[in-house]
C-alpha cells in the first residue's frame, strides 16, 4: 500500500498542467453575455480571471462594469470579442492557445516491487535521491525505458535510469517503474 502511495504521489508531482490562458485588455470596451447565463462578480481582477479559468470555455472572459453600485465590479462574460462601450466599461478577452505543441505530454508509469529494468539508460549508471527527479529526467532520455530503486545501493541516488522496458525478478527486493 505505501508503494502505491508513493507512486501515485510521484505521478501527480511528473504531471504537468498546461498554462492559465493569456489576455488581451480593452479600454471602453465590454464583452456580451454573462457566462452561465447570469451575474456572477468579484471585487478584483485577478479573482474574476481564475474563475474564469476554471469554467473554460463557458467563460471568454472579463468586464469591469464602471458604473455598477456594488464592489463587485469585474464580472464573467460569455463573449469574446470586444464591443464599443457607451459606459466607459473595461475588459479584458482570453486569448486562443498557442498553435503547435500543447505543452509536455503526460507519461505514465506503471510500479512493482520485487523488480529490476536491465541496463543502465544512456550505458552507465545515472542516479538520482528522488523518485520525481528519476521520473523527470527519465521522460527526457531517449532511451530511457523506465526507473529502478537499487535498495542496497551505499549512496543517496538509488533511483537509477534504466534502458529495459520489461520486469525482471530481482535477487535483492528491488522496485521498479516503467514507462505504460
Amino acid at each position: 500500500m505505501k508503494f502505491l502511495v508513493v507512486l501515485l504521489i510521484a505521478l501527480a508531482a511528473v504531471t504537468a498542467r498546461p498554462p492559465p490562458p493569456k489576455y488581451a485588455g480593452g479600454n471602453g470596451q465590454y464583452l456580451a453575455g454573462y457566462a452561465g447565463g447570469k451575474r456572477k462578480g468579484f471585487k478584483n481582477l485577478k479573482a474574476a480571471m481564475g474563475a474564469c479559468n476554471r469554467m473554460r470555455k463557458a467563460c471568454g472572459g472579463v468586464t469591469w462594469e464602471r458604473k455598477h453600485k456594488g464592489a463587485d465590479k469585474f464580472t464573467l462574460r460569455k463573449g469574446n470579442a470586444f464591443k464599443k462601450s457607451p459606459s466607459g466599461e473595461k475588459s479584458w478577452k482570453k486569448l486562443p492557445p498557442p498553435k503547435g505543441r500543447r505543452g509536455p505530454r503526460k507519461q505514465r508509469y506503471r510500479g512493482k516491487n520485487g523488480v529490476y529494468l536491465a541496463g543502465y539508460a544512456g550505458g552507465k549508471r545515472h542516479g538520482f535521491k528522488s523518485l520525481k527527479q528519476a521520473l523527470d529526467k527519465c521522460n527526457a532520455v531517449k532511451d530511457c525505458g523506465g526507473v529502478t530503486f537499487e535498495r542496497k545501493h551505499k549512496g543517496a541516488d538509488k533511483f537509477t535510469l534504466r534502458r529495459g522496458k520489461s520486469f525482471k525478478k530481482s535477487p535483492s527486493g528491488e522496485k521498479s517503474w516503467v514507462k505504460a
